[in-house]
């Protein structure tokens, strides 16, 4: 449960202040209204300074040279207030249509090895994954050998041109009906193929826009068999053989796991959908500060992790696998 906001004032003046007892500094309602003049976009900023000091400083984890980032979205439960129904809209929920709720889109980019959010977004509810998606790609400031990991909702032509055109590699879970090159490959059987696909009309103005002469999209097919024995169809641009062949694949995709796992970890244990205030300001606040929580902590254990990973790395090697 949390504690009161009072409570926690006086607590943490009382720390700094090194005083024995908790007395009163500030009120809530003092705080409540210095509050409302922090612009949310501040815990943005700094998440973004986080991250690139990390990635200028650490030794961070990569997989054959790429960092692994992926995209996903959720949603989430406001609370029932003016701003926030005005800002975020209402929807009709549950078995008969008949609740409404106060419901929000969110969007991550998270890298999926050093378990960094590189980016958060939290918007109404009518607005689409892959509509986010872009504003991450506007958002981020991506690096030479980033390579991007997306579920099957995300797939499409210009999203594919746009990745090509900012030279972002990708892996992308296509559905199994979606492309006629895939279906065939499932029906004949086949595993790995390099296809070119042609940017349709209705997306040529991204030609113009990304000032390339050619409308192509080449990209790599691969088939992948889960466990389960269910066929994948995956969508890379990935397409040399030799630096990356088929049977890596597998591995590659299942990283993906990771960002379900940073959005359990965000709604369960930073708590995303509990909100210290009912305004549509307090709502943005609070998810961009969660978000950034998120970073810093795994920015600070990532020297923890490191010497875990060493440990296990040598014992490994002093107890070989028989």
């Amino acid at each position: 449960m949390m504690r009161s906001i009072q409570r926690e004032l006086n607590d943490f003046f009382g720390k700094i202040l090194d005083q024995e007892y908790s007395i009163q500094q500030v009120t809530k309602g003092a705080l409540s209204q210095s509050r409302a003049k922090l612009i949310p976009e501040a815990f943005k900023d700094l998440n973004t300074e986080a991250g690139k000091t990390f990635y200028e400083d650490a030794p961070y984890l990569s997989w054959k040279g790429h960092r692994l980032l992926a995209a996903d979205g959720s949603t989430c439960v406001l609370p029932n207030h003016k701003t926030t129904r005005e800002e975020f809209g209402v929807h009709n929920m549950g078995r008969h249509a008949d609740a409404e709720r106060c419901i929000a889109t969110t969007s991550l980019m998270y890298d999926v090895l050093n378990l960094v959010t590189l980016d958060a977004i939290i918007d109404k509810y009518a607005v689409s994954e892959q509509i986010l998606l872009r504003q991450h790609l506007s958002n981020v400031k991506f690096l030479r050998k980033d390579l991007l990991l997306l579920d099957r909702g995300y797939p499409g032509m210009s999203l594919m041109y746009t990745l090509q055109h900012k030279q972002i590699d990708y892996c992308i879970r296509l559905k199994g009906d979606w492309w006629k090159e895939g279906r065939t490959m499932l029906e004949n059987g086949e595993t790995d193929k390099i296809v070119t696909f042609t940017l349709p009309a209705k997306d040529h103005h991204l030609q113009k826009q990304y000032r390339q002469g050619s409308p192509d999209i080449k990209c790599r097919l691969i088939v992948i068999e889960l466990e389960t024995g269910e066929q994948e169809v995956l969508c890379t641009s990935l397409c040399n053989r030799r630096k990356y062949p088929y049977d890596c694949f597998i591995e590659l995709y299942h990283y993906r796991w990771n960002i379900e796992e940073a959005y359990k970890l965000f709604k369960c244990r930073v708590g995303m959908e509990v909100f210290s205030g009912k305004t549509a300001r307090a709502v943005r606040q609070d998810f961009l500060a969660k978000a950034f929580m998120m970073t810093m902590c795994a920015i600070l254990s990532f020297p923890i992790e490191e010497k875990v990973r060493a440990e296990n790395k040598v014992s490994s090697n002093k107890y070989p696998k028989q």
